[in-house]
C-alpha cells in the first residue's frame, strides 16, 4: 500500500505529516522552524527526501531552507534575491508609481526532473531561479519586464507571484500568476511572456476585460492533461481547455465563488478542491456529460466533519472524493433518504440561521 506525506506550512511553523494509504493514523513530524510563518513547502518530484521552504517573518526577514532526508534535518540556503538590472516601478495602491522591492518568497517551485534547480516567485512580483540546490539565485527577468509590468498593482496581500506551473509534456512552458496583474505563460522556459487571461473579467477595475490586472489567487494543472487548467480568481472560478489561452467560468453551484486556493486530485484529473476563507472544503467532479459536487463543512468541535452531497448530482461515488478532501468516514450522509443525511442538513442549516435548500448542481461538460 503506498504511503501520503502532507507538507504543512503555518504561522507558527513547519509540519511533515506522514501516513499510509488507508490514512487511519498519522505520524507528525514538528514544528520545524517555531516561531516562523511559513510561506511555503514543497518537494521535489525527482527525489522526494529534497524539501524546500520559505521562513519568512517581519522581525527577521527571508530565509530558504533544504531537506535532503524528508524533513528530518534541514539547512539554511541562499537567500540573495536581487532583480537583474534596474528593476523600475509598479502601481501603487493609490495608483503612483512605486519601485520594485523585494518583500519574501511566497511559491517555490521544484523542477520535475532535476533536484537541484528549483524555482521561486516572489513579492515584490518576480521570478527566480536556482540550480545549484538554492544556493544562490537568478532572476528570470522576462516577466518582470513584460510591457505591462509598470501597471500591475498589489492585491490586498502584497504584488505577489504566488503560483508557478510546470508543463510536464513541455519543458519550456510555464505559467506564473499575480495578485493582482493575472497569469502569464512562457514557452521559451522563462524568457518571453504573455499574458493569458483572456475571458476573465473583473468587476471593479476601470477595464473588466483587460488585458492584465486580475486578482488571480491559484491556478492548478493536472499533469495528465497539461492543457486543461483551473483557476481561483478572487471572485470566480475558471477552467482553460486550451492551456490558458482562453478561461470559461465553471463556478456552477458553489455557495461562493470566492476564495484562495485550488488544486486537482493527484490521480482523478477531474475531481477539483476549492477552499474558502470560512474553513469550508468543496469539491466537483466532471465528467464526459454531467457533474457531481459535494461539500464538507468542519463542525463546531475540531475534528468533526460534516459532509452533504448536492441534492439531484448522480454518477461518481462521493465518499472516495471526500475521504481525501475532509477527515470524513461515514458513508450515511451521502445517501439523501438516510436519517444520517437528514440529520447533518438540519444542524448544518442551523448553523447558518437557514431553511432553504441548496441550489441544484450545474452541469459542465468536459472537451
Amino acid at each position: 500500500m503506498s504511503g501520503v506525506r502532507v507538507l504543512v506550512g503555518t504561522r507558527k511553523g513547519a509540519f511533515v505529516l506522514t501516513s499510509d494509504g488507508k490514512r487511519d493514523q498519522w505520524d507528525i513530524s514538528g514544528p520545524h522552524f517555531a516561531g516562523w510563518e511559513i510561506y511555503h513547502m514543497a518537494a521535489s518530484p525527482a527525489d522526494p527526501a529534497r524539501l524546500y521552504a520559505s521562513q519568512s517573518t517581519g522581525w527577521f526577514g527571508q530565509l530558504i531552507q533544504r531537506s535532503t532526508d524528508g524533513g528530518t534535518t534541514w539547512e539554511p540556503v541562499g537567500n540573495k534575491f536581487e532583480y537583474d538590472g534596474d528593476p523600475g516601478t509598479h502601481r501603487w495602491y493609490d495608483g503612483t508609481p512605486h519601485p520594485w522591492e523585494f518583500a519574501r518568497v511566497w511559491h517555490l517551485e521544484p523542477s520535475l526532473t532535476d533536484p537541484d534547480t528549483v524555482f521561486a516567485g516572489v513579492e515584490d512580483a518576480g521570478l527566480f531561479r536556482s540550480i545549484d540546490a538554492g544556493q544562490t539565485w537568478q532572476e528570470l527577468a522576462g516577466l518582470r519586464r513584460h510591457e505591462s509590468a509598470p501597471s500591475w498593482q498589489p492585491g490586498a496581500g502584497g504584488m505577489c507571484l504566488h503560483t508557478i506551473v510546470l508543463d510536464p509534456r513541455d519543458p519550456a512552458r510555464m505559467f506564473a500568476a499575480i495578485s493582482a496583474a493575472g497569469v502569464f505563460r512562457s514557452d521559451d522556459a522563462g524568457e518571453t511572456w504573455w499574458p493569458a487571461n483572456r475571458g476573465l473579467r473583473s468587476e471593479g477595475i476601470p477595464d473588466p476585460d483587460a488585458e492584465v490586472g486580475h486578482c488571480v489567487h491559484r491556478i492548478a494543472m493536472h499533469p495528465a492533461r497539461p492543457d486543461v487548467l483551473f483557476m481561483q480568481k478572487h471572485w470566480d472560478v475558471m477552467r482553460s481547455d486550451d492551456a490558458g489561452k482562453s478561461w470559461q467560468e465553471v463556478s456552477g453551484d458553489l455557495p461562493t465563488d470566492f476564495g484562495f486556493t485550488i488544486d486537482v486530485h493527484a490521480h482523478e484529473p477531474d475531481t477539483i478542491f476549492k477552499a474558502t476563507a470560512t474553513s469550508t472544503c468543496f469539491g466537483t467532479r466532471w465528467p464526459s456529460t454531467r457533474s457531481t459536487s459535494a461539500v464538507c463543512t468542519s463542525a463546531r468541535r475540531v475534528g468533526r466533519y460534516t459532509c452533504r452531497p448536492t441534492p439531484g448530482t448522480t454518477g461518481h461515488p462521493l465518499s472516495v472524493t471526500f475521504h481525501r478532501c475532509c477527515p470524513w468516514k461515514s458513508r450515511r450522509c451521502r445517501d439523501p433518504g438516510s436519517a444520517a443525511y437528514a440529520s447533518a442538513q438540519t444542524r448544518m442549516r442551523g448553523r447558518r440561521g437557514e431553511t432553504r435548500r441548496f441550489r441544484p448542481a450545474h452541469a459542465a461538460t468536459a472537451p
